[in-house]
């Protein structure tokens, strides 16, 4: 006997299996705002950097670029139901984290006292290509704004949005004027693993300052390879946050590229402010100190050559002191309390840095 049937609130809560009487918007759409992912005609797929590009960096980026990370639409409409058409090559399920936050997509009301959270529209076990799943809205007949967040670590290969046939649709509220922040780093920069997708360390800071962001996290493939580091010297950003601590295989192999990275970015790139972190979990790594000191030192030594605009967090602070054990749900993946510590830690760097990111 399935859970659900012993404890309805186990159920997908208000989420039915589609609606009749609506018209559909195939994503990308001119009515909705598209953030962090493009549509790769080609591939047929949500991508979030260009397949010839991520083909070049590696397997892993292959394959991993196509999970959604970061996606974003933004949309007013005075409907009073939402339907979610979603196809997907297959459908990803890990152990450690919650299919919601992994293959789901989160729908906030974007009101002017906050984000109330709608639904979260996901897939079940059996979901193997895709689902379908409605919602009503809140008071409909009004025009509201809503924010929806694509998958953190699940394929997208097509998107359609039913709203009721009659509804107007808007594009939504807007960020704020300031280019995107840029962020790369490992499966904790992707989200892993989060319960929602709005509940990754980008999503809470971007509640906080309206600024959008760029997810370029790759699970367990962030190594600061040149064609990587390349192709985000590419990106028009606000402030670049470099992470990719986890996933350099040895202290050596980080030695060898973190700097490195730094004098390729920075070469192309000499105006944009960047912030490196270390691993919020070095207190478990018997290397951590270690690993965190290469990071420093690229640090220092690149403001040693008079260069003003780069940063320097150590992770270990991450978490803080009370209840630090309980920021994991595997001792390295962060868990929503875990993200939000992180959130706060980072917002707080990045209002030092500069007073536009407040």
């Amino acid at each position: 006997m399935r859970i659900e049937e012993i404890d309805k609130n186990f159920a997908l809560q208000g989420q039915t299996n589609g609606k009749n009487g609506l018209k559909y918007y195939q994503i990308p759409h001119k009515a909705f705002d598209l953030y962090g992912v493009s549509y790769c005609q080609d591939k047929h797929c949500f991508m979030r950097m260009p397949f010839s590009v991520a083909e070049t960096v590696s397997e892993g980026v292959k394959v991993l670029s196509a999970h959604t990370a970061g996606g974003r639409i933004r949309f007013s409409t005075d409907s009073t139901t939402l339907e979610l058409r979603v196809a997907y090559d297959n459908l990803g399920v890990m152990l450690h984290m919650p299919v919601f936050g992994q293959a789901g997509f989160t729908l906030l009301e974007e009101t002017d006292e906050g984000r109330k959270l709608v639904r979260v529209l996901a897939p079940n076990f059996n979901d193997t290509k895709g689902f379908v799943a409605a919602t009503d809205l809140p008071q409909g007949g009004v025009m509201r704004n809503y924010i929806l967040y694509f998958p953190l670590y699940n394929g997208v290969s097509s998107l359609a949005i039913g709203l009721n046939a009659e509804a107007k649709i808007g594009s939504g509220k807007k960020y704020r004027d300031i280019k995107p922040i840029l962020y790369y780093g490992s499966s904790i920069t992707q989200g892993g693993c989060a319960s929602r997708a709005d509940n990754s360390y980008q999503a809470w800071i971007e509640k906080q300052n309206g600024i959008n962001f760029i997810n370029l996290g790759f699970s367990g493939n962030a190594k600061a390879e040149d064609a990587m580091v390349d192709y985000l010297a590419t990106i028009d950003c606000s402030l670049f946050v470099c992470d990719y601590d986890h996933n350099a295989p040895t202290p050596n192999y980080l030695r060898d590229t973190h700097f490195r990275l730094y004098e390729r970015y920075r070469k192309a790139r000499p105006e944009v402010p960047i912030l490196f972190l270390t691993k919020p979990d070095g207190f478990r790594d018997p290397n951590g100190k270690e690993r965190a000191e290469i990071i420093r030192k690229t640090y220092l030594k690149a403001r040693s050559k008079g260069d003003k605009r780069v940063y320097f967090l150590d992770g270990k602070h991450f978490y803080g002191v009370e209840e630090r054990e309980n920021c994991a749900v595997d001792g390295c993946h962060p868990n929503d309390l875990g993200f939000y510590r992180m959130a706060q830690a980072i917002y707080r760097k990045m209002k030092q840095i500069d007073k536009q990111f407040e």
